[in-house]
């Protein structure tokens, strides 16, 4: 991967480009790193999207959970992108142990690149990628170009619980509820459908996950120990993670429909 491709990996997943190798090892026992594959079904099985004809670009799409659960439960075709290698060649295996591989093309790569493509497509995921398109309004404007008109984005984003106060670091571009509402619909295209996740929700999944990390971090240090230092920076990060997540910032899921 390029520099310019790691730090924002890395970003994405809270983490520092130096650590990018260990994380299949480090996430191995968690399979939805964005969105919760259930939601994403939910939002779009009531839409007009037949199976086998509906396509889907899952943008940042880690181990695949969200592109696999659509192929399998909605007939979806999906071709998902990541950075991490690893993620790419687990989400494939995934896809064939669910039976879905022919619906499913998962590539290694930018995800910036797959804007530039000719075909549009009639869903874009976005889910927890973080602002590396820029911020929420003009990640919308560029998710548009690979979406057909009358087609849906997905995306899975934070507001701020109070934008009066100082947004905590890493958040500076985000706003409150109301003020991302019109970011995402600045262009013209409708919201359909708004989930946003409760607190007690969020603090069972942060526990849940930290856990699970945590654990992995102290096996594979004794392992590894030239790495201890890298693998428990990280999880003092996905600590502090949890705790904005659970004080400073909301986690919501936005349908939109475009214009």
């Amino acid at each position: 991967m390029s520099d310019s491709l790691d730090r924002d990996a890395a970003t994405a997943l809270e983490a520092t480009p130096s650590v990018l190798p260990l994380l299949p090892a480090l996430l191995a026992d968690i399979w939805a790193l964005g969105s919760s594959p259930d939601t994403a079904v939910d939002l779009l099985r009531p839409l007009d999207l037949q199976p086998q004809t509906t396509r889907v670009l899952d943008l940042g799409c880690g181990k695949g959970a969200v592109a696999i659960t659509l192929a399998r439960e909605l007939g979806f075709r999906v071709t998902g992108i990541d950075a991490l290698p690893g993620f790419v060649e687990e989400a494939r295996r995934r896809a064939a142990d669910a039976g879905v591989a022919a619906l499913c093309e998962f590539q290694q790569g930018d995800l910036r690149d797959a804007l530039d493509r000719s075909e549009q497509v009639d869903v874009a995921i976005y889910a927890a990628v973080g602002p590396i398109l820029g911020d929420q309004e003009r990640t919308v404007e560029q998710l548009r170009r690979v979406v057909r008109p009358g087609g849906y984005i997905l995306i899975d984003d934070v507001f701020l619980v109070d934008p009066t106060s100082a947004p905590p670091p890493g958040y500076e571009g985000y706003t409150g509820h109301d003020e991302t509402i019109r970011h995402l619909t600045a262009h013209g295209d409708t919201l359909v459908q708004e989930v946003i996740s409760t607190m007690p929700e969020t603090e069972a999944e942060n526990e849940r996950n930290t856990a699970l990390i945590r654990d992995r971090a102290v096996a594979l240090a004794r392992q590894q120990p030239q790495h201890a230092e890298l693998l428990f920076e990280f999880v003092e990060r996905q600590q502090r993670e949890s705790y904005v997540l659970e004080t400073a910032v909301a986690s919501a899921i936005w349908l939109l429909r475009r214009a």
